[in-house]
Parts: C-alpha cells; sequence; structure tokens
C-alpha cells in the first residue's frame, strides 16, 4: 500500500495539469473500488460511494451515498450501507449555518438502521488555492437501531474539522476528523477518520488512495470499537 501511494504521488508530481471544467453550479463525483482474490484464499470486496454538490448564490446542496460488501469462501464478512444530505446557508465572510442528515446500516457493525440528525455552524478558518480549513460545530440527536443489544436514541454535540491540502496541480491529500459526543452517555462517544491522496489522472478521472477508522465506543457486548478500511479507489468526476 505505501508503495502505491508514493508512485501515485510521484506520478501527479510530474503528470501536466489537467483541464479545467467549464465553471458550472453542480459537480458529481462517483468513487469505485473492487478487489478479487483466489487461491489459498478466495475474496472479493466491492465498494461505490457517489458525492453531488449544487451550489446557489447564498446556499449549497450535498448529497452522498455508498456501499461496501466483502465475500469470502462464499460468505457474506462485510456489508455495509449509507446516505446522507447537507444542506449549508452562507452567512456572513467565511461563516456559513447547516443541516445535516444521514442513514447508515452495517449488520456486521450490530448496527440495523442508524440516523444521524445535526445543525450546526462552520467557519471556512483557511481558502486559499493550495490550503483550505473547515471547521464546524453544533448539535443534534442519533436514533439506532440495534441488531443484537438495545437500541440506543440519544443527543449528541459534534465538532468536524476538514483539511485539503495541494500537492501539485494534478494532486491533492485531505484529512477528515470527527467527534460525536453523546449528551446521556458521555462514554457513548463515535471518532470518524479518513486520510487520502488522491491523484488525477485526467479532468474526469483519478486515483484515490485513503484509509478510514471508525470507532464506536460502546459498540455492543461482542463488537469491536473500533473499524478500519484501508482502499484504493477509480474516481469519476462530472
Amino acid at each position: 500500500m505505501k508503495t502505491f501511494i508514493a508512485s501515485m504521488l510521484a506520478f501527479a508530481l510530474a503528470a501536466p495539469a489537467a483541464a479545467a471544467d467549464t465553471a458550472k453550479p453542480w459537480k458529481d463525483t462517483a468513487e469505485l473500488s473492487y478487489v478479487k482474490t483466489s487461491g489459498n484464499s478466495k475474496n472479493s470486496t466491492l465498494s461505490a460511494k457517489n458525492l453531488f454538490n449544487y451550489d446557489w448564490t447564498r446556499a449549497a446542496l450535498e448529497l452522498a451515498a455508498g456501499g461496501l460488501g466483502t465475500n469470502s469462501e462464499g460468505r457474506t464478512t462485510a456489508e455495509q450501507y449509507n446516505a446522507s444530505e447537507k444542506v449549508s446557508l452562507k452567512l456572513s465572510g467565511k461563516n456559513y449555518a447547516f443541516e445535516r442528515l444521514g442513514w447508515e446500516k452495517n449488520r456486521f457493525a450490530n448496527i440495523g438502521d442508524r440516523w444521524d440528525f445535526g445543525i450546526g455552524l462552520g467557519r471556512n478558518l483557511i481558502d486559499t488555492d493550495s490550503d483550505k480549513l473547515s471547521l464546524e460545530a453544533g448539535g443534534g440527536y442519533i436514533w439506532e437501531d440495534r441488531i443484537t443489544s438495545k437500541n440506543e436514541d440519544f443527543g449528541t454535540y459534534r465538532g468536524y474539522l476538514k483539511y485539503w491540502r495541494g500537492i501539485s496541480p494534478t494532486a491533492h491529500a485531505t484529512q477528515d476528523l470527527e467527534w460525536l459526543g453523546n449528551l446521556k452517555d458521555s462514554s457513548g462517544y463515535r471518532v470518524n477518520a479518513e486520510t487520502a491522496l488522491v491523484a488525477s489522472i485526467n479532468s474526469h478521472m483519478s486515483m484515490k488512495a485513503s484509509y478510514v477508522w471508525k470507532l464506536v465506543n460502546k459498540p455492543g457486548a461482542g463488537f469491536r470499537r473500533a473499524d478500519t478500511i484501508t482502499g484504493v479507489s477509480l474516481i469519476i468526476n462530472y
């Protein structure tokens, strides 16, 4: 994995800049990944994500959906689906307000259905051609149907940080970090993080290497606190 990331970075630094798209209010990004092994072990993993953005003068819409499935020796060993929407309203200067609603299903993490609603304020602390840093803070509510343990619902407080760093005209790195606190039980917090490197192939295609870490501090009896996903994906931009 480290060798692949290093090769991808070297390619991005050497490649010519991709042609800029004509300015438009919307953008759609599809992300696809498939891995299959055979021989001593037979495994296959398929993941897909899609992110749609639309910008108005004073507001912005974000729609996201994704799924991941892993099959080992003819048996499903991982299965996860998610969908979310977010609406942001631009305020004065670099500030904005937002509302967000997300849904997730992951039976191998003891989640039958999880609904996560939140509102809050954000600020673009840094916004340059080479560096972008955004910070969000707010509150919300989570309803969670657990498969083998008691269902949960509780108020939350949320902190979110996103950093974007331009490495070259055709490559950038991102770091996302989210904290979800539990107002009913302080030990029931969650943490989500993603580190990614993206290198453009042309104006519509990119390669992405990423590492995702998710922590549920109280996941239910018999389940682990942390899940990780390391992946390499093809991204198609429109």
